[in-house]
């Protein structure tokens, strides 16, 4: 199976491709650059939606709000190593998450966040009375890139690297774009593209294995 990775991937998940004979190429569909962040605001909780935004999370950790907020579990699992004593709440979806704060008695929350992120956060707060502070952790720049092999999967991991992918290429209708959630894979739906697998929760390597599984299983 010829496959096409659209970041770059742990040694560990790498090692796990090759043991099951996949030929992979990968290229990087948005540089990510990081924001040297000097302080951030006192706020009751803190909301995690990119695991780009990790870095300064933990230079902060000693400042930590009673509660934090992520989507997915990769930051969930980081936050319990770096010893953060919040009560941590993940969730599968932005949407989800969203659900839940507007139902706290919060004043106040730290957003960490990318200078180009998604407005699903802001947007789904509205008309909410909740103060929403954003400490901009890191821009990306997409980087448009060529493809000139085929591929039987392509693996993508936000609307903005599918985005960039799909600018100055097409695929063939075989194709399986592996998305990391559903956020991604309506992206691609709203492209025209409808072959796509989403797996159980929004975690890269368990997109690996289950996707693998279905393989598999096939």
């Amino acid at each position: 199976m010829n496959v096409l990775l659209t970041k770059k991937l742990s040694s560990s998940d790498l090692d796990l491709i090759r043991s099951w004979g996949w030929n992979f190429e990968m290229v990087e569909t948005l540089n990510i650059s990081q924001v040297d962040v000097k302080e951030i605001p006192k706020a009751e909780a803190w909301v995690i939606s990119s695991r780009n935004s990790f870095g300064a999370v933990k230079k902060f950790i000693d400042q930590e709000s009673d509660f934090i907020y992520c989507v997915g579990n990769w930051v969930k699992e980081e936050l319990i190593k770096v010893g953060a004593k919040s009560e941590i709440r993940s969730f599968e979806k932005m949407k989800g998450l969203v659900t839940d704060l507007a139902n706290q008695n919060f004043k106040a929350i730290l957003y960490f966040c990318g200078e180009e992120h998604r407005q699903e956060f802001e947007e789904g707060l509205k008309n909410s009375s909740i103060k929403i502070s954003k400490v901009i952790t890191h821009q990306s720049q997409m980087t448009y890139p060529v493809i000139k092999s085929n591929f039987d999967v392509v693996f993508v991991f936000s609307p903005r690297s599918a985005e960039s992918l799909l600018k100055n290429n097409s695929f063939n209708n075989q194709t399986i774009f592996a998305c990391i959630g559903p956020t991604t894979a309506s992206y691609m739906n709203s492209r025209g593209i409808s072959n796509t697998f989403i797996p159980s929760y929004p975690d890269g390597r368990i997109l690996l294995e289950e996707f693998h599984g279905q393989i598999v299983n096939k």
